[in-house]
């Protein structure tokens, strides 16, 4: 490092183990010379380490995350990522965002343009021929987990899910193809690729989602399939509005929502749905209100013989549960408990989504406490944490916590203290 400091002009720097010391301890910020040498050293841009700013760019440094951010928007370049990604997808980066801010609205703007290019038959070789009938069976097989992880939650799913997507890769590294079974394995890939980042997602492990999404926004542009890669948008969205800046993820879906313009209905209503819920994290009541209308008035329009498989879950019912989420961010329970209220009489099929379930009892308790009604909120919430029980994911466990702790003031109350006692 002290190299590329004299190399770049700003002369010795000091060498003391101690310095070091206090850039990892957090104690001390390196200054800019130093920080400019550092990502000499590791090959990120000098503007990346001005525009994410310390510790942040230091992400940028992993060699996995490069070839995910950084790739060529070819098919070579999606192969390279998602190899990428199976090699470091396991890996957590406590739980940080891999690509924020302009490096992340850029992505989508940079998918959106490689549409424009999609797959060549001649764009690679290799020495085992793909047919219709393998990326049929393969692509039953990735509805077959979207069902099952409805059921179970990604804890027991997710194994499952990354062997079918490195399998996947391999597939797209080293195969023959004709142009339509091409795109075919590149939006089946895609599709693997988006359920390991939700799956990745769902347990908390922020880097390796984000890593997998990438790579699935990649796999689509090399289908040519903009409502796939729309489908992954709304999920990265999802992401950025629970662990980053919400208008990162307003920026994703109206990225989304452009380039599916000429999508089906279903598929228009669930990107008014997520824009709906990403604004309402900004707290932009009225936009919110305007998306989550627009998301109703698409899905009244009904079903089509091309509504893509993966957009089965979509229904009337979970555009009010999301609604009611985003009155709760909006600071109205009231309306939140409406909200619920008429996702259940739209007929929400509890059963068949038992991770869903659990997270939106885990709300409405937090709605009824908001409104003082303790004993409303602990019915509630033992009906999450009993849900929750049966599936195995992080975020309804998350937001059981989050009540628990909200409960506290309440403590003295019977329904309160049999609620603690369950759960402490």
């Amino acid at each position: 490092m002290d190299e590329k400091h004299r190399l770049l002009g700003y002369g010795p720097m000091a060498l003391r183990r101690e310095k070091v010391t206090r850039w990892e301890s957090g104690t001390v910020v390196p200054d800019a010379a130093a920080q400019h040498a550092m990502g000499e050293l590791h090959g990120v841009p000098h503007s990346v380490v001005k525009q994410m700013g310390w510790p942040g760019w230091l992400l940028q440094a992993f060699p996995d995350d490069h070839a995910v951010i950084h790739s060529p928007w070819t098919p070579a370049g999606t192969v390279a990522s998602t190899a990428a990604s199976a090699q470091g997808g396991s890996m957590d980066r406590r739980g940080f965002l891999i690509a924020t801010g302009a490096t992340l609205s850029s992505l989508g703007v940079e998918w959106a343009a490689a549409l424009a290019d999609p797959l060549s038959a001649e764009a690679i070789f290799g020495r085992r021929q793909v047919t219709a009938a393998m990326i049929m069976r393969l692509e039953q097989r990735l509805d077959d987990l979207r069902h099952l992880d409805d059921v179970l939650g990604g804890g027991e799913v997710r194994p499952l899910a990354v062997a079918e997507f490195n399998l996947l890769s391999q597939l797209a590294a080293d195969t023959i193809y004709d142009d339509a079974t091409g795109r075919r394995l590149f939006a089946t890939l895609a599709e693997a690729a988006r359920i390991c980042g939700w799956l990745h997602f769902d347990a908390g492990r922020h880097a390796a989602a984000q890593s997998y999404y990438i790579s699935a926004l990649r796999a689509s542009a090399t289908a040519g399939d903009r409502s796939s890669g729309a489908n992954v948008l709304a999920f990265m969205a999802i992401q950025t509005y629970s662990v980053g800046n919400p208008q990162d993820a307003v920026n994703l879906v109206r990225t989304a929502q452009e380039e599916a313009r000429a999508a089906t209905p279903l598929v228009r209503s669930m990107l008014h749905m997520r824009a709906g819920r990403a604004l309402s994290k900004t707290g932009d009541r009225a936009g919110s209100a305007r998306e989550l209308d627009a998301a109703r008035q698409a899905y009244s329009k009904g079903s089509h013989d091309d509504d893509p498989q993966w957009a089965y879950w979509m229904s009337a019912a979970e555009i009010e549960m999301i609604a009611a989420s985003s009155a709760l961010d909006l600071d109205d329970p009231r309306q939140a408990l409406a909200s619920f209220a008429a996702a259940r009489d739209s007929s929400y099929a509890a059963d068949g989504y038992a991770r869903d379930n659990a997270l939106f009892l885990a709300r409405s308790a937090d709605a009824h406490l908001r409104l003082g009604d303790v004993d409303a909120a602990c019915v509630v919430a033992s009906q999450a944490l009993d849900q929750s029980d049966v599936v195995d994911s992080a975020r309804p466990s998350a937001a059981l916590s989050d009540f628990r702790l909200s409960l506290a003031p309440y403590r003295a109350t019977r329904s309160a203290q049999e609620f603690l006692n369950r759960t402490g």
